[in-house]
This record gives structure tokens, sequence and C-alpha cells, in this order.
């Protein structure tokens, strides 16, 4: 409505000479526009304005395509007109008949708009909607204009968790998750009614710090009721290798391949939370396989509203989440309303009304937020309006949902359609800026610089896209929608519970429809579908007959259709109205070209297709606003037609590794707001291809852009001047010996090299020995890294070591060249410096040895202001940093292949009294030359010539040093860092000495082999130690809880320090010990040692949580000191072979009744290890084996075959070198590993 109304003053409609018509139509809107609120707000129950509402809505959606088409249409004279060089209002007849072809068009658009005007005075005149509604024009709509994008700090998730209820049910529930029990995987539940807390819960008990500690490893599934197998097994494995599985993509993989690729990578205590799970066999056919089969101790955690479906599990307990009580209801209430500053009377005087609220929610906790939505900081008349609404008693909405629409209901009108929008979505997580520019697309939203046809927006107007995130935060900030705070500090990605998306599809069903492939498509005939979200599982698109039929649809989504390859001309020509056609993710591999057609289109995503071009007539699309064409690995080149899409405000070509170019012209653009990919042209003046930087000078609308293959430039050509809106900006390089033949080589390997890199470790899946210490870790977050990680990073130091001179000029020699070099630093100057509003700056592969003037500048501080994200990747060249101390608002730095770089410095923090007041994050990695990080003399005399320190990372939490081999000490001032909480180090071969420093919860070091003293850290509580062999000194770590070692194969004994850290803490006192828990990954010998009786068990048992495990992870030992428990698990596969093989040889060479009894004893041997008497005897009490004269039961077995095996080696070893059936042992072992 309101877009329409505000468009008629355009130009374009007195060039069109229909603006009599417009204004009309104007004027009748705006009075219709009362009764549609009213209307909106009694429709519920009322099947006579539901109608009415509908054909109102019908009227509304054709007045918007006829002047969509009025505006293609008469641009097109405008554009004639000027280019005529006409200063005239009038235009020549010769452009108006080489526009329209005719003068009939004109008057078809006339009548038209007339037709329109006649039906709205029809609807208006209605007696019935006169005589329901006509207060409405007389009274203003509530909150039809309130104030939306308040501040959501209040919306924190630890917000929403209040109350003991939840407190002790979450205590409870970790209690039981982490008592003892022999079980390798253990299933919980939760479960209770939609919107009761069951994923709150879950969420709760999943950032709890003692789950943290007892499980490197933790996942979130969200499970839903139309989940995919393959999908659910690809997001476990990339969540356990930590990002996007290293360039693997894993389509077309069955599910037997994924499940051997995860049996693989699962190797550490997991704890998997699987949200709403609505069938059982998600577990049971789906994931209890390959966990239960692979090396890790696994817990899971389950939501579900039904009961049955989590028994079906075999839980080891389920807990049923009861609703809130008055008490804890009416206190989240008033945490959600009232800010803090209220007077207790005031609060009090709401306490009655508030308590009866809480009783018409049912104490459903997410009711209770949405009304909490609603009635913050209102007055006691709008409580009791609320209390008293007919809403409650709304007989077409379920009882569940009635206060859930009491919140939508106080939306204003442009947050209702924004909100019912989200609800087309079916997944769990969505990210924010793509919903919202659908909303833009579909007319959501409108342009406030549109409104006032300035050339560009004031510091007071805002972009669709800013008014666009406002309604967003706004939505999140009555509890529409939730932020999901397990992405980043941002909250890019949110989420909608099922009962909102329930509430939304039912407000919608008239104009809406999330539809599953398979099911029947049921509607009313009457019925105009405007939005559709479907899941297409065939080759080629299928659509409902009555969608194509009606030709309205305005948004297409396709969901869940990874095996979509077609779309026919035949369907996209019915789909003549489309606004969103959203492909992202299917197979596509070829777009008609009838698309050009789409002339309403203005949104179209094909990120992650497979097309291979783009059609020209893409240039016929005047409106689209936004081309997302990321990850398309297969196309290969752009259009030319592209530039004529002068309404194009998003353009993403980012990852798409075989485009080269973008076509001339781009630059023409102006509306562009957010640019990514943009490929510098080839340096040669003769080339037709590409574009240089000196297209980007007219794009001053920028918010964000991303530039790459700057070496090809010849000029900065002031390219980032006059942007003042401009916040992200990214800058590339790439080598030149890298550039096309390379690029495209390499491409061709990533396409089809991806199946053989899966193929070949599922076919090594066999021997899980093997593949378990072959397998690599993942980053900082890994409990547990393999044996073989530490032999390659151990050989990696040694290699370094030994580099000599030669080598690294050599290496040097293949880089780039000094007129390459002084280029980049040219350029870079060239381009100008960047607008003081940028928030995230990226470098990646600058070749320069000197950063920009701008970024080296003393007046670093006043020119970036509000930079909070930088990241450096790539310095081949670069031997000293800027002073990024004096960044006010920095709060990420990430340093990577600095390569050139030997000392980091004072210069470094700048010349100010705090450097790094607001960082959080400081990351380093690939720092092969790195020797030196010191910040000595860092202070400064004040104007009395008085010392005085500088504040250095006051606001630190993380640090992270990975692949930086000659760095031999950290900065000792880093202890001024009072925030610090947690330390990763990983390839440090020269760290001598870890101490000193304030880490407030977890210290890692892997591959540290020139370590030998962590000492002084006296508030960390995590410490994992990772093939650190020459390691001597740990010592005054007051308050360690948990110790991870993980070791290397050659150590047989646990390290001395071992034994004096566990000395120093027995040596406290028993209220002040806090060192509860110990985890060791080793070799078999050296868990042997650690068994009850045997050498090492006198350090194990002053621990009062122990587990040691092998690399595999089939081995293990637990053990709880109070309450008592002892459970070794120790794979004898290999003795059991020798043994074997010494009963066959024995029972062959014998004769009669002795070899019968020999074949007897070997049964019977086998059935007592593989039986629970065997793990029974292990379990034994060591005070009780010395009877029986055993430290292990297998030693009896050993006493006896020592001798004889002894001498089956002599004899065999003497002939062929080889022991009797020791071939087919192996074979058998490789195919049955679990015997």
């Amino acid at each position: 409505m309101k877009v329409t109304a505000d468009m008629v003053e355009a130009e374009i409609f007195k060039v069109l000479g229909v603006d009599k018509e417009i204004k009309t139509l104007q004027g009748r809107l705006r009075t219709i526009n009362g009764y549609l609120h009213q209307a909106e707000r009694k429709i519920q129950g009322n099947n006579e304005i539901d109608i009415w509402v509908r054909k109102l809505k019908d009227i509304m959606y054709d007045a918007d395509d006829i002047i969509d088409l009025c505006m293609i249409e008469g641009g097109k004279v405008l554009r004639a007109q000027a280019s005529s060089g006409s200063s005239t209002v009038s235009i020549p007849s010769s452009y108006l008949f080489s526009c329209f072809r005719c003068l009939r068009y004109r008057h078809e658009v006339a009548n038209q708009i007339i037709a329109l005007n006649g039906r709205l005075e029809a609807l208006k005149n209605d007696s019935f909607i006169k005589n329901n509604l006509d207060q409405a024009v007389k009274e203003p709509v509530e909150n039809a204009h309130r104030e939306f994008g308040r501040e959501t700090s209040h919306l924190q998730i630890e917000g929403d968790i209040i109350g003991s209820q939840i407190e002790n049910a979450t205590d409870k529930l970790i209690n039981l998750i982490l008592e003892n029990n022999p079980k390798k995987t253990r299933v919980f539940g939760v479960v209770g009614t939609g919107g009761i807390g069951k994923s709150t819960l879950a969420s709760k008990i999943f950032e709890d710090e003692r789950i943290k500690e007892n499980f490197p490893n933790r996942k979130w599934l969200y499970v839903s009721k139309n989940y995919i197998e393959t999908d659910l097994l690809k997001k476990l494995i990339r969540f356990e290798e930590g990002n996007e599985t290293k360039g693997e993509t894993f389509e077309g993989k069955s599910k037997a391949e994924l499940e051997d690729k995860l049996v693989t990578i699962l190797t550490k205590n997991t704890f998997i939370v699987l949200d709403d799970v609505w069938n059982a066999t998600v577990w049971i056919d789906i994931l209890r396989k390959p966990i239960v089969k692979s090396a890790s101790s696994c817990t899971i955690l389950v939501t579900s509203r039904k009961e049955k479906v989590v028994a079906q599990m075999k839980p080891s307990y389920i807990h049923p989440v009861e609703k809130m009580d008055e008490e804890s209801g009416w206190n989240l209430l008033k945490h959600l309303v009232f800010e803090g500053g209220e007077e207790e009377d005031e609060i009090s005087s709401l306490a009655e009304i508030g308590i009866k609220l809480v009783k018409k929610c049912d104490g459903l906790p997410l009711a209770i937020k949405a009304i909490g939505g609603v009635l913050y900081q209102q007055n006691k008349a709008k409580w009791e309006e609320v209390l008293e609404s007919d809403a409650w008693k709304m007989d077409q909405i379920e009882e569940e949902l009635r206060p859930l629409y009491l919140s939508y209901e106080d939306l204003p009108s442009t947050l209702k359609q924004c909100f019912l929008y989200c609800s087309l979505y079916h997944q769990k997580d969505m990210y924010y800026k793509e919903i919202v520019q659908f909303w833009v697309a579909e007319g959501l939203i409108m342009d406030e610089q549109e409104k006032s046809r300035n050339d560009l927006p004031t510091e007071k107007q805002k972009t669709m896209e800013d008014i666009g995130e406002e309604i967003y935060r706004e939505l999140i900030w009555r509890n529409l929608l939730e932020a999901d705070a397990n992405f980043d500090v941002s909250k890019d990605y949110f989420s909608m519970h099922d009962h909102f998306r329930s509430l939304g599809a039912h407000l919608m069903r008239e104009e809406g429809i999330l539809y599953r492939h398979g099911r029947e498509f049921k509607t009313d005939d009457n019925i105009k579908i405007r939005r559709l979200s479907i899941s297409n599982m065939g080759p080629k698109l299928v659509l409902p007959s009555q969608i194509l039929k009606q030709g309205c649809l305005r948004t297409l989504i396709l969901m869940d259709s990874p095996k979509t390859k077609t779309i026919e001309d035949s369907v996209l020509q019915e789909l003549s109205c489309l606004r969103v056609l959203d492909l992202t993710s299917t197979s596509i591999e070829k777009i008609p070209d009838c698309i050009g057609d789409l002339l309403h289109l203005r949104y179209l995503d094909l990120d992650g297709t497979n097309i291979r071009e783009i059609p020209k007539t893409i240039g016929k699309l005047v409106n689209l606003q936004t081309l997302n064409i990321s990850k398309c690995q297969y196309l290969e080149r752009l259009p030319e037609s592209i530039t004529m899409l002068h309404n194009l405000r998003c353009l993403d070509m980012s990852d798409t590794p075989l485009l080269t170019y973008v076509p001339k012209g781009i630059g023409k653009l102006g509306n562009f707001y957010n640019l990514k990919g943009f490929l510098v042209g080839q340096n040669d003046s003769t080339s037709e291809e590409g574009c240089d930087l000196e297209e980007l000078k007219n794009l001053s609308k920028l918010r964000g852009i991303s530039i790459l293959r700057l070496e090809r430039a010849e000029r900065g050509a002031s390219a980032l001047a006059d942007k003042p809106f401009l916040k992200q900006l990214m800058l590339g390089w790439m080598q030149p010996e890298e550039d096309d033949t390379d690029e495209e080589d390499e491409s061709e390997a990533n396409v089809g090299g991806g199946d053989e890199t899966v193929d070949s470790e599922s076919a090594s899946g066999g021997n899980d020995d093997e593949d378990a210490r072959n397998e690599k870790g993942d980053g900082s977050d890994d409990g547990f890294k393999q044996e073989n990680e530490n032999e390659d990073a151990q050989e990696a130091g040694n290699e370094t070591e030994d580099r000599t001179e030669e080598d690294e000029e050599e290496e040097e020699e293949k880089g780039w060249s000094e007129e390459q070099i002084s280029n980049a630093e040219r350029i870079c100057n060239e381009m100008s410096q960047p607008s003081s509003s940028i928030v995230d700056l990226q470098f990646d592969e600058y070749p320069g040895r000197q950063f920009p003037s701008w970024i080296v500048s003393s007046s670093l501080a006043e020119s970036f202001p509000n930079l909070a994200y930088l990241n450096l990747r790539g310095l081949p060249c670069c031997t000293e940093l800027p002073p990024l101390g004096t960044l006010p608002q920095l709060k990420y730095l990430s340093i990577e292949q600095a390569s050139a770089l030997i000392t980091i410095g004072s210069q470094f923090l700048g010349s100010r009294s705090s450097a790094f007041p607001k960082l959080e994050l400081i990351q380093f990695e690939d720092m092969p030359k790195w020797e030196e990080w010191t910040f000595d003399g860092v202070e400064e005399l004040t104007g009395h010539g008085t010392p005085v320190s500088v504040k250095l990372f006051p606001s630190l939490r993380d640090c992270v040093l990975i692949d930086c081999p000659k760095l031999r000490a950290l900065p000792a001032v880093l202890y001024r860092a009072t925030n610090f909480n947690e330390l990763y180090l990983r390839q440090t071969y020269e760290l001598r000495e870890i101490i000193d420093l304030p880490i407030a919860y977890k210290l890692e070091v892997t591959n540290g082999s020139g370590l030998k003293k962590i000492s002084n850290i006296s508030s960390v509580r995590y410490l994992e130690v990772n093939n650190c062999p020459n390691l001597e000194c740990v010592e005054n770590l007051s308050k360690l809880q948990h110790l991870v070692l993980i070791c290397s194969k050659e150590m047989e004994q646990l390290p001395l320090w071992l034994s004096a850290l566990i000395e120093q803490h027995n040596n406290t006192s028993s209220t002040h010990r806090s060192f509860r828990k110990f985890e060791m990954q080793c070799s078999l010998q050296l868990l042997k040692t650690c068994l009850e009786g045997n050498e090492n068990w006198d350090i194990i048992k002053q621990i009062p949580i122990v587990k040691v495990t092998t690399y595999s992870g089939k081995e293990y030992v637990r053990y709880t000191k109070d309450p008592y428990m002892y459970d070794p698990h120790v794979c004898i596969s290999r003795s059991i072979r020798l043994r074997l093989i010494v009963l066959v040889n024995k029972a062959v060479s014998a004769q009669g009744v002795i070899s019968i009894v020999l074949f007897a004893f070997a049964f019977f041997y086998i059935w007592f290890i593989s039986s629970e008497v065997f793990t029974c005897v292990c379990r034994l009490p060591c005070w009780i084996r010395p009877s029986l004269g055993l430290r292990n039961p297998m030693d009896w077995f050993d006493n006896q075959l020592h001798a004889d095996v002894s001498e089956i080696y002599r004899n065999r070893r003497a002939t062929d070198g080889r022991l009797p059936l020791q071939d087919h042992a192996e074979t058998a072992h490789e195919k049955s590993p679990e015997q």
C-alpha cells in the first residue's frame, strides 16, 4: 500500500500522460488505507471482511504490476530524452513512438489505472464495510507508525534463561551426563510441548562450562520434521573438521560413504544436541551406527515434543520440561518489560495483571516472551488492553498461538509483512542480510532517498537495506525472531520458532505457501498464491499447475533441491510477475533465455549452482537489484548486457574461480551498495576485456566492496575516494605465476578431484587403527590430536630448523619482482584513503614492503575511528606492521602468511597511552621468519617527566599463534591483559617457556618441540599439552582443573612434571584443591603402564577423574576416585593373533586327544576374551589379584605361552622370516576389526 502511494509523484507518469489518473488513485489509496488497518485487526473469524481484504490486496498487487511497467517504459522515454540533449519536460513524438511503438500503449495504461480506481471506489462504498470499519477513518491507528530500531542489548540469550526451574533442571541433567558410566555412547532426552523451553534448556546445558571442560567437541544439529539424511551427516562432518571440510563438498556422496568419513574423524569426547527431533530414525538409522563405530565417547542430548520418539532411542534418562509456575513466569515477564529503573510501587501495581497474563500464556516461556515484547515500556492501560483483548478468544487460531498473535497484532503494518515473509523458510538458521534483500525486492520497504529524489543520501537518510536492518532488529527486540548467538558477535543469523512459523503460515495462507515435494497441493481456486517456497526432488523443476495457471507468483524459493538441474522455458513464461527467484544450491546448469522477460524481477540468486553462462537477455531485467553468482564453479564470463542493469544494488561474484574479468561499463551502474569480487581487467591497453579501477570512481553509494587481481592495475585512479558510506573493504592480489593457466588447472583439480579424496578416505576405512592415527585435528577446539599429525609436525619443525639461507633466498626469488612490489605500493596510495566509516578491512596477498600511507599514518585513529575487524592475509614482503594499537574500536585482528616479518616491536602499538583498547581476539598464523615479539620501552613520559605505563590489551580475550616456528618468546607485558581468557599455540618450535600470563581459562600447546617450562599461570583452568616432548616443568597452576596430555609415540613413561604437578596440588588444602580431571592420549604400551597395579598406577590413582586412550580410541582406561570406578578396555587383537598362532600350531603338530584338547582350549580362549568375563576380571580391585598371582588377567596366558611364542619366533625367522598363519590372521583382523 505504502509503496504504491509513494511512487505516484514520479515524473515518469507525467511523461506517460497518466498523472491525473495516478493522483486519483493516490487519493483513494490514502482514504482506504485506514479501512485496511482496521480490517486486518478484525479479519480473523469474519468471512466478509476476509473477502474484502483479499479483493483489496488483489487490486494493490495489480496496481503494483501496472506501475512497474509504467516505470520501465517511461524510463526508456526519459533516457531517450536525455540522450537527445533535450532539457524540457515534453518529449518529441519520435521518441514517444520509438519507446511505446504506438500511442495505444499509453491509452491502455490509462484505461487500466481508471479500472483500478473504479474497483477501489466500489470497495470503499461497500455498505457492510462502511458500517463495520468506518470508525477507522476517524481514529488514528495505534502503532501504525511506531518507531523501531531500538537497542537490543537486553535480548542476550542469558536474559531468556532465568528462574530456579531451569537452573535446577540444568544442574540435574549435567550431573547425570557427567556421572561415571561404562557406556561409550549415551542418549538423554528433553521433552515437552512446543514453546515450553526445550531448546532453551538444551542451549544452557550446551554452553555450560562443565560440559565444555568434559567434551572437547560440541555439536548442535537442528533436525526438524523434514530432514535429509545425507545433509545431517555432512553437517556433522563439517562441524567436526571445523570449517567447510577444507575444500570437500561431499556432493553426490552416498550415505555409506559419509558414514565412513564420520567414523574416521570422530576421535574425541563429543557432546551432540539433536534439536527438534520428530522421528527416532534420525538416531537409530542414521547417526547411531557411525557414532558407535567411531573412536569417540559420545553423549547425545535430544529435544522432542514426543516422549515416545525419545523412548525409542533407548535413552539413559528423559527429562520432561515443566511449564513455568506463576512466580517464574512473572519474573521472566518483569525481566523482559522493565529496564531496572522503575519504582517498586510501579511494578507492584502491575503484578496482578502480569500474573493473569502469565496464566493466559499457560506457563509457556515463548508466549510470555511474545507478550513481553508488546508490553515493553507501556502504561497500565496498555496492560489492561492486552489482558482483555479479543485475541485470547479467537477460535480460528490454536490456543497456544493466541498470545503470539497478540504480539503480531501490535506490529506496525510494514513489520507485519516482513514478519510473515520469514515464515516462508523452514530451516532453523537464516541469514538476515538475505531476508532484508527479499523484503526490498518485494517492495515491502520504501527507499527514503527515492522519496526525496536526491542524488546522494544525507546522513539522516537511510537506504532500504538500512531500514530493513532496523526492521530486523525490531523483530528481534519483540521476540518474534531470535538472534543466533552460536555464529558470531554480530548475530547475522537468526531463527524463527516453529510456533511463530505456524502462526505466520496461518496468517499468510491466502498469499504464501511452504510446499514440500510429494505432498498434494490443495488451496481454494479463489486464492491467488503470491509467494511459494518449494522443495523439488526431481531433476526438473515442477510447479503445481494451479500456480502456473494463476500466473501471479511474486516469490519463488527453491529449498532443499540439490537434484534440480533444469528449468523449462514454459515454467518461467508463466511467472511474468516474479520479483524474487532463489535457486541457491541447486544443480541448475542453464538459465533459459526467456528469463529476460521477467521484467519485474528484482532478486536473482544463483549461488552454488552449476551454470556455465548467464544469458545475454539478463540485460532486459531493468528492475533487477540483487544478482548473486557466488560459488558458481563453472561460470567463466559475464555477458556485456549486465552493464544495462541500472537498478542493480548488489552483485556478488565471490568464490567463482573461472571468472577472469568483469565487463567494461560496470561503473555506470551508480546504485551499487555492495559489490563483491570485482576483478581488475588486464593491464594491456589494447585489451577489450575487463575494466580498470576507473570504473569504481563514481560508485559513491557503496557500503561494501572487494577488489581482486590488483596486480593487473596500472593506476589507482582514486578508486576509494568519495565513498562516504563504505563499511567493508577487501583488497586482493595474486602472484603472476599463479595466473590463468595454473588457476584453471587448480580449479579443474578442485572440481574433479574432490570425489577421489573422499573415496580414498572411505576405501581406507577398513583399518580403523591406521585411519585414526592419520586423522588430523582441526584447530583450537580439538581435545585430541592424532599421532601422525605429531610426527608430521615434528618433521616440519626439523625441516624449518635445518633450512639454509640459500634455500630462503631461492624461495624469495620465486616471489614478487621489485617492479611488482613498488607497483602494489603505488596503486594502494593512488586509490586514496578510504572513508572513516570503514568497519571491516582486509588485505589479501599484498606484495608491498610498506603499507599504504593511509594505514601507517600517525593519525590512524582519526582516519579509521570505526574500524573493528582487520585481516592482513598474505604479506610476502612486508617487514614492519603499522601502528595498529592506536585503532580505538579494533576488536578482531588476524595476521597470516607474513613470510618476511622478523620482529614485532613497540611500533606495532603506536604512541597512545592505551594500545588496542577494544581488541578481543588477536591471531598470528603462518609466520615462518618471525623471531621476536617484544614491547620493550613502551613507557611514555608525561609533561612532568614521570614515566607512565601504557595500557596494553585491556579487553583481550583470545590469542592464537599457529605455525610460528622461530618465535622465541611471548611478550612479558601480556600480563597487563586483564581479561585474557584463552591462549592457543601450535607449531611454535622455538618457544622455550610460557610464564606469568593472566590466562583465565584455557591454554593449549600443540607441537612445541622446544617448550621446556609452563609456570606461574595461576588462573588457568584447562591445560592441553600436545606433543611437547622436551617439556620439563609445569608448576604453579593453582586453579588448574582439567589437564589433557597427548603424547608422541616414542613416549614410554609419564612425564616427570606430571607427578610433581599432582604433588603440588595435593599439598594445597582440600578446600582449595582444584585439579580434578586428567585425560591422556598415548601408545598402547604407555597405556598399559597406567593399568591398576602397574608402574604408573600410583600416579594415576591420585587424580579424581582419569581417562587414558590410545590414538585410535579403541583402547582406554577410565577411573574415578570417589565414587570408585575402574573401567579398562584394552584391545588385545595383536596378542590374540599371537596366542592363537601358538595354539593352532601346537594343535596341528599334536596328535589324537592332545590335538583335540588344544583346539578346545583355543576356542575357550576366544570365548573368554570376547565375553564380559574378561572385562569383569579386569575390573577387579588390584588387592584381589595378588591372591591369584596375577597383576593382569592376561598375565596367566602370557606366562603359559611365552616360551612357546619365543621358540616359534626363533624357528620361523630362521627359515622364511614370517610367522605361521600371520597373513591369514592379519586379513581376518582387517575384515572384522571389532572381533
